[in-house]
């Protein structure tokens, strides 16, 4: 009787675990690319295609930065900048970025300075009508922030929104009045440049920023091997089909997207590593 009962339990978790992974279906939670599958040896393939400029992008940093983390073991993660928009050079010049951080061998820290001037700094610098003055005069930078915060408040109650002054004040006084010197750069260049990349020029300025030395950094941008970067990403882009970010390929076989929220994204694409996993094996 025990080993019955045994036997009926480890059934049905199977069934469970079947009926979970049967959850998630080609053509609504991921997508066959159709492109020629990738490998890395005995790990799985995991390429983010991203843009700085992407509100979602930034929003997914924190926990696609954990989640790569927690499975560094068995995923090897890559990056794609993409440019959608070919209006302005904003979109591209952003991806120049992504590819200058990589030479360096400085992603990091690129990476962290251009999230921050588009989706910090560039949402912030356009409330201050002087940079110059509440950076060198703390009670006016201070006041500056209590008129910001009265008038929000106002705001909120007119439209009947919640709103939480002591969490916004907090907020503003860490990241404007007592930012840095990196901050303060930042806010400068996205006041300027109304928090988007308008010319060559603002990106050297933001890559120094960031730590890029300026030692010819001009004839980076202007490499054949930015040209060729810049090909290839526009390359993997129409291969991959993609049309929204932030989105994940698995080992170039399956693209998932955020539509249903990152969290589902992410689990997702551990049911495709696991699938790849046992395909592998076979």
């Amino acid at each position: 009787m025990i080993y019955k009962k045994l036997a009926v339990t480890v059934f049905a978790m199977a069934v469970s675990s079947f009926s979970l992974a049967a959850d998630y279906v080609a053509g609504d939670d991921y997508i066959l690319t159709g492109a020629k599958a990738t490998a890395s040896g005995e790990k799985v393939n995991i390429t983010e295609y991203f843009g700085f400029w992407c509100p979602h992008c930034n929003n997914f940093e924190p926990l696609l930065e954990k989640w790569v983390g927690d499975n560094a073991e068995k995923v090897a993660f890559d990056r794609v900048p993409v440019a959608f928009s070919t209006r302005s050079q904003n979109q591209t010049l952003a991806q120049m970025a992504y590819f200058v951080g990589k030479q360096v061998k400085n992603e990091k820290a690129v990476d962290s300075t251009l999230f921050d001037f588009y989706h910090k700094y560039g949402r912030l610098a356009g409330s201050f009508s002087d940079i110059e003055k509440i950076k060198n005069d703390p009670v006016a930078c201070n006041l500056e922030i209590n008129h910001l915060v009265d008038r929000a408040e106002k705001q909120s109650a007119s439209a009947n929104r919640p709103f939480d002054v002591a969490a916004t004040t907090k907020y503003l006084i860490e990241n404007v009045c007592e930012t840095d010197a990196r901050g303060w750069g930042l806010m400068k260049l996205a006041k300027e440049a109304r928090g988007t990349i308008r010319d060559q020029k603002t990106l050297e300025e933001i890559l120094i920023v960031a730590g890029v030395s300026p030692v010819n950094l001009d004839k980076r941008l202007s490499s054949f091997s930015m040209t060729s970067a810049l090909n290839t990403a526009a390359n993997k882009m129409s291969e991959m089909g993609i049309d929204s970010v932030p989105t994940l390929v698995v080992n170039g076989k399956y693209r998932v997207t955020s539509s249903k929220g990152f969290g589902h994204m992410l689990k997702v694409v551990e049911y495709l590593i696991e699938k790849e996993n046992a395909e592998n094996k076979k």
